[in-house]
């Protein structure tokens, strides 16, 4: 009983994930990538820091200095900054099918820097997924845009912060490392004004996805950090892919984006691989 709620959480924030991807995807239209991230920065941070005062948890302790939120506050911040500005240049189906690439990314890199032994099964998927990211790139070929490589730096990023939650010892909490997350990642927002462009007037519809985003941000944040509380890892981990299920249904039905043979094939692969590892990894667990 206890996965299936944790299974349905997890759905949900994947739900709520896609819903804040395509209303960024919106706002960029009008409005420069600094002035998008620091303000849904700044709206999403109120939340936690509600949550912390009513806790009674500080916001400044000597746990910043712990190497486990030095790294997942940078892998949070920097691939944060690529995804969001991935989905600002290229269509929200593209940037989505890439990042489904971040949890075999975090298999890579935890046996990489971590020691968690990976067999020749799950390299081989891991190989397979990353050929599908390629499918989706296409370097050299005419279809290919360099702006999708932001979402290459958003799943580096991504998987550090996914090692560094790993790491993070259990008197740090979620709500600690997620305010200094998002209030660095807003003051980075600021400092990329120059270079994204000066911020601009905001108009109502351009609010409206602004809040949007940032309460499906913390709706998604709450959902899977239940559903990995409650749930057991390999039971649920699967059921990140629907996040692309969700994505490729609003870009089609609300975006009017139709993804070309190559990106279905791509994503086909990143998610079969991914799930077929995860499968592996709960098979040598029994």
């Amino acid at each position: 009983m206890a996965n299936t709620k944790a299974i349905l959480l997890m759905t949900a924030a994947m739900l709520a994930f896609a819903i804040s991807d395509a209303f960024i995807n919106r706002a960029a239209l009008t409005l420069p990538t600094g002035q998008i991230i620091t303000l849904t920065c700044a709206l999403s941070l109120l939340v936690f820091l509600v949550i912390l005062v009513a806790k009674g948890t500080p916001m400044f302790s000597r746990d910043l200095l712990n190497r486990a939120v030095v790294i997942r506050t940078a892998g949070e911040v920097f691939g944060s900054l690529g995804y969001v500005t991935a989905l600002s240049l290229i269509p929200l189906a593209t940037a989505s099918a890439m990042l489904q690439a971040q949890p075999l990314a975090v298999t890579m890199a935890a046996a990489l820097f971590l020691g968690e032994k990976v067999g020749p099964r799950r390299w081989a998927a891991v190989g397979l997924g990353f050929f599908g990211v390629l499918l989706i790139l296409r370097p050299g070929a005419d279809a290919f845009d360099a702006n999708a490589l932001w979402a290459v730096v958003g799943i580096i990023g991504l998987t550090a912060r996914d090692l560094g939650t790993r790491m993070l010892p259990p008197n740090i909490t979620t709500p600690f490392v997620s305010a200094w997350a998002l209030l660095l990642l807003g003051i980075l927002g600021v400092l990329i004004t120059p270079w994204s462009g000066a911020w601009r007037a905001i108009d109502t519809i351009t609010w409206v996805w602004l809040i949007g985003a940032s309460a499906a941000v913390a709706v998604a944040f709450f959902a899977i950090t239940a559903a990995l509380r409650q749930g057991e890892v390999s039971a649920i981990a699967p059921f990140r892919y629907t996040r692309m299920v969700f994505a490729l249904a609003i870009a089609m039905l609300f975006l009017s984006e139709r993804p070309d043979i190559w990106t279905w094939v791509g994503t086909a692969l990143i998610i079969g691989s991914g799930i077929y590892a995860f499968w592996r990894e709960k098979q040598l667990a029994k």
